[in-house]
């Protein structure tokens, strides 16, 4: 098995040019967690277009709103994941039995926030601004993954700082169940004999995409290094 994964990673890796190896490469961006309001963005663009439907489009914000505070004030690892699935069934059993479903349900629709249009545009453009702000800060603030080193580069005049590949770990992380649900994040943590501390890249889109790149990546260097 392993001479085949071998076999495979070796056809992958391109001739080497007289520079070496910089034409292969895997950028990874850490993002910001304003990103994980993107479903309030959306739903704020949405709701310029119900003006007829005030009330509803008032339900639909605040409850994306809602949405969006649960995901960003805690981390919902895997056990703190269960417990809130568990505590949410407990409580829908304990209503039902209680024969209490209608009440809940008309409290609930008796919440009944109205915001006009102007509101609506106002948060969608201010949210327009800050990811338009994030995309272009994410080009100046990036690390690039090469076979023989990793470099983090920042700063419009970009700064450099070069790790070696050579006894390089790195792991995968998913932190929070629902920021791996609404984008696919995760984190790189990274240990190298330069640093004494981990290095951690935070809120990486695509995750599983990325490591999976940076494993191939760095397989072909190790079988290239083997043969030579």
């Amino acid at each position: 098995m392993e001479s085949m994964a071998d076999e495979n990673a070796a056809a992958e890796a391109p001739a080497k040019d007289s520079k070496g190896w910089h034409k292969l490469e895997v950028i990874v961006r850490p993002m910001p967690k304003v990103i994980f309001f993107y479903p309030l963005w959306i739903v704020s663009a949405i709701c310029i277009f119900l003006p007829d439907m005030s009330e509803l489009a008032g339900q639909l914000w605040m409850g994306v709103f809602a949405l969006n505070l649960l995901v960003i004030s805690a981390d919902f690892n895997e056990e703190r994941s269960l417990i809130a699935v568990l505590v949410v069934a407990v409580a829908v059993v304990v209503t039902l039995w209680l024969d209490a479903l209608d009440p809940v349900l008309k409290s609930i629709g008796a919440v009944k926030p109205e915001m006009n249009r102007t509101f609506y545009a106002s948060i969608f453009s201010f949210f327009t601004l800050i990811y338009a702000f994030v995309w272009l800060r994410s080009y100046f603030d990036y690390w690039v993954f090469r076979p023989t080193e990793v470099v983090h580069r920042t700063g419009v005049f970009p700064k450099m700082k070069r790790y070696s590949t050579e006894s390089m770990r790195w792991q995968k992380e998913i932190p929070d169940v629902l920021e791996r649900v609404l984008a696919s994040s995760g984190r790189l943590v990274m240990t190298t004999p330069q640093e004494t501390h981990p290095i951690i890249i935070e809120h990486v889109l695509g995750i599983s995409t990325k490591d999976e790149q940076i494993s191939r990546l760095l397989g072909v260097r190790r079988v290239v290094t083997e043969s030579e």
